[in-house]
């Protein structure tokens, strides 16, 4: 309570700067996500490489996630952050270098996405952490941080791909390497900013990934949120890194295209991130994950004819709609019902779950594409949203309110 008189005083520097350092590591993640299938698909022309540089990308977040969680107990969400961005930086720089010197063959480069993804993940979760922190400093409610948060995700996922496909085409792949170190340096330099800014840590509680488990199972709600969500991660990163590449390869549509139509569900996905912004307590949690799914098999099934290119970008934005208003309404969830002392390792646990189901299934799409082809991998993958859809919509039933207060 505040007494007579008195101004509380907002600071919202820091909410900016773990947004400015969001959207930054979104752009690069998206660069990414174009530069590197392309450059394995010039240099070793397989759908497999593919699969083993995707999985090289994944594999290690199942265990830096539990990881990161025990390493932001103990040093810190900042100091976390600053290390692990850090880290990444140095490990991307290689990347170039070893294509000037002729190091860079598919295998090296898949070693280094793996080493680096290490640290990727528990960076990511220790912005996630500090978020809810840094809104109450700004004086914004949460579902409005993580709204602007996915918006920002989602416009770096329109200018990422079409930059890296633009850049690609009229440069070539190593300036587009190059690109990526400067970008890499950026976030170092803005989380050195916010680091340097921070208050002294307060020694809080730990919890074990035990009670993390125990608490995960007794919230029932809770429980069928991450539950409903995992299945999310099937077409995670093998959509960017496999299916889009081998669509894209299959019909020589080339790297401006690919960079498209990653932007088009960006596009889409800033739209339903900006709408959650000031709808979020509108939605209900079941009810968005089923239209969310119903969106994904639209995209995949739109990729199995050869329909016109506009046809095709348009139903992929119009997909990444309900994709962005349905992850930010998650992270709210995730981050307004666990106590402080259990974000980090709860967020851990989230996380692991999510690189084991994509680490799973992009290898396993790698292998359906090389052995069945474009068109039956889509078709099966389809049947599979199909039932994750019956599910949402089974899961929701007597859902009576939004999950949001």
């Amino acid at each position: 309570m505040l007494i007579s008189g008195e101004i509380k005083k907002y600071n919202p520097a820091p909410v900016k700067l773990i947004l400015l350092m969001e959207a930054l590591s979104v752009l690069v993640n998206q660069v990414f996500q174009v530069l590197l299938p392309w450059y394995i698909l010039v240099s070793a022309d397989s759908v497999l490489w593919l699969g083993v540089a995707g999985f090289a990308t994944i594999a290690p977040s199942i265990f830096s996630s539990l990881w990161g969680g025990t390493l932001i107990d103990k040093i810190g969400r900042s100091k976390t952050m600053m290390f692990c961005e850090a880290i990444q930086l140095l490990l991307i720089a290689m990347i170039p270098v070893l294509i000037i010197f002729d190091k860079g063959k598919p295998a090296v480069i898949s070693a280094i996405i793996f080493i680096s993804g290490f640290f990727d993940e528990p960076g990511q979760m220790a912005r996630r952490a500090l978020l809810p922190s840094y809104t109450r400093l700004a004086g914004i409610p949460l579902h409005e941080a993580t709204g602007i948060k996915e918006a920002l995700d989602g416009i770096m996922s329109v200018i990422g791909p079409l930059a890296a496909g633009l850049v690609i085409a009229v440069y070539g792949p190593l300036k587009a390497w190059f690109c990526t170190v400067f970008l890499c340096l950026c976030i170092v330099m803005t989380a050195l900013r916010l680091f340097n800014g921070r208050k002294p840590r307060i020694k809080r509680t730990n919890i074990t990934y035990g009670q993390v488990l125990k608490n995960l199972y007794k919230d029932t709600f809770l429980f069928k949120v991450i539950t409903l969500t995992l299945p999310l991660f099937i077409l995670g990163q093998s959509w960017e890194l496999l299916i889009l590449p081998a669509y894209v390869h299959e019909h020589s549509y080339g790297s401006v295209f690919l960079g498209l139509m990653e932007a088009a569900f960006g596009l889409g996905a800033f739209a339903g991130a900006l709408y959650f912004t000031s709808a979020g307590k509108r939605f209900k949690f079941f009810n968005l994950s089923a239209i969310n799914y119903t969106a994904y098999a639209i995209s995949v099934i739109v990729l199995m004819y050869n329909l016109p290119k506009s046809l095709v970008v348009a139903a992929t934005a119009l997909c990444g709609a309900p994709y962005g208003a349905f992850t930010a309404m998650v992270i709210t969830i995730i981050l307004s019902k666990v106590p402080e002392e259990a974000r980090g390792k709860t967020l851990g646990v989230f996380a692991a779950g999510a690189a084991l189901t994509e680490s799973i299934f992009i290898m396993l799409i790698a292998l359906l594409l090389n052995a069945f082809g474009l068109f039956n991998t889509l078709f099966s993958v389809s049947v599979l949203f199909a039932l994750l859809i019956l599910a949402a919509l089974f899961a929701g039933r007597g859902e009576m309110r939004p999950p949001l207060s």
